[in-house]
């Protein structure tokens, strides 16, 4: 039969191991453990650390050196997660307003674009179909209905996206396809110059293999690329790797993030903030609140991973938190929450929306955006343009080639002073 843990119902589990502990006291000892997970569970922080506490004194735990080293953990762990609910940060969600959010689907995983004014999202329909939709920012600030993403959606489930700054390559995670390597693999498509989106096709062997890869994040400029993977060699279930894009347009083999950011549990759900040095991501091996947490690290000076911070309570709960997305300003972020719906009697997942504390945000950036033409018949051109910063704190030189659109898109620091140029051959220097 289902339990009441099972079920989600932490207080009615609790409430039976309690009258078992008194029924048969005997046994009292080793169902403090119990106890304390359910009282985690639960977000009853204070209780949980009691519990932990007589599990860690009791005569059950000391006489075996492993015991007593576990149960340590759980200890230290409930203290951590008593502690961050006592310091709650500031944190105020609202669903996101329109036709994004349904009552019979599930919406997760959104991504805006660079100006703020389209978001693509995975909605699993029915229960099980999952593909992307786009819904555009109107003038009243709500969201348009959700439309499918044309040229992407297949029979297979698509989920997971993270797209450029300009818009034009979407990767995502598609599982069980005929041209997959393993279980989830990496996929990927472009869009031309007409809009149009081309056909998905598998990231390759490089970065794809047999187990699982998922979750991506791309840089805003496509040039990195975040995920999640449980391939061997990793330090725990899954493990967040990095690889960079090469001139081919193929990634590098990719590699790990190393102990700072992974850990023996599971890290999952990067996102790679505009600003080029800030990652987001879930982990339930970091000391947090129980379940998954979110987390921030990102990199200091010299290119090593800071040591990552719980985002706080109530952001963070005794329950999952996950796919958290930064907007360019890094004050506004967005992620998924799932609930039980009463009126429905099923679980629900919608998209909502809170302002980052700031201690917690990315630095702020903007960018530039513009169509290369030929002066005198408005023709689109293929041309280099550079961006330099003119202050000593600003990022390295930007150079790249227009598409073919000759339009470009760069995510800048703001609050500096740039130069930019064009050149190409056969026209005058701008």
């Amino acid at each position: 039969s289902i339990t009441f843990k099972e079920m989600g119902d932490f207080s009615s589990a609790i409430q039976d191991v309690e009258a078992g502990m008194k029924a048969t006291p005997e046994d009292a000892d080793k169902n403090y453990r119990e106890l304390g997970l359910l009282y985690l569970k639960n977000g009853q922080f204070q209780e949980a650390v009691r519990a932990f506490e007589n599990y860690d004194s009791s005569a059950y735990v000391v006489v075996k050196a492993e015991r007593r080293e576990k149960a340590k953990v759980l200890l230290t762990s409930a203290r951590i997660a008593r502690d961050l609910a006592t310091n709650p940060v500031s944190f105020t969600p609202v669903l996101v307003p329109g036709g994004i959010n349904t009552p019979d689907n599930m919406e997760y995983f959104p991504s805006l674009s660079t100006d703020g004014q389209s978001m693509i999202l995975t909605r699993r329909v029915n229960g099980r179909q999952e593909d992307f939709y786009r819904s555009d920012k109107m003038e009243d600030g709500t969201w348009s209905v959700a439309e499918p993403l044309d040229g992407v959606n297949t029979e297979f489930n698509e989920g997971a996206q993270s797209i450029t700054a300009d818009g034009n390559y979407l990767v995502f995670t598609a599982c069980n396809r005929p041209d997959g390597a393993g279980s989830c693999d990496l996929y990927y498509a472009e869009r031309d110059e007409r809009g149009s989106w081309s056909a998905a096709r598998n990231l390759g062997s490089e970065v794809n293999t047999r187990d699982y890869e998922a979750q991506p994040s791309i840089s805003a400029d496509g040039a990195l690329l975040f995920f999640a993977s449980r391939r061997p060699g990793g330090l725990g279930g899954a493990d967040l790797y990095l690889c960079g894009r090469l001139p081919s347009g193929k990634w590098s083999r990719p590699v790990n993030l190393g102990a700072t950011v992974n850990t023996k549990g599971k890290e999952q759900y990067p996102f790679w903030s505009p600003d080029g040095a800030t990652l987001y991501f879930t982990s339930n091996g970091h000391p947090g609140l129980g379940g998954d947490d979110l987390f921030r690290s990102g990199l200091s000076p010299d290119n090593k991973w800071l040591e990552p911070v719980n985002l706080g309570y109530p952001i963070n709960t005794a329950a999952d938190e996950t796919n958290l997305f930064v907007a360019l300003n890094g004050s506004t972020a967005y992620f998924s929450k799932r609930e039980h719906r009463l009126e429905t009697g099923k679980m629900d997942v919608d998209i909502y929306q809170f302002e980052l504390p700031e201690n917690l945000r990315p630095a702020p950036v903007t960018y530039v955006k513009a169509n290369v033409t030929d002066a005198e018949t408005g023709r689109p051109l293929v041309a280099t343009f550079r961006l330099r910063g003119l202050n000593e704190s600003a990022p390295p030189p930007i150079s790249r080639q227009t598409g073919k659109s000759g339009s470009f898109l760069a995510v800048l620091p703001a609050g500096k002073d740039y130069a930019l140029t064009v050149d190409l051959a056969g026209y005058l220097f701008y």
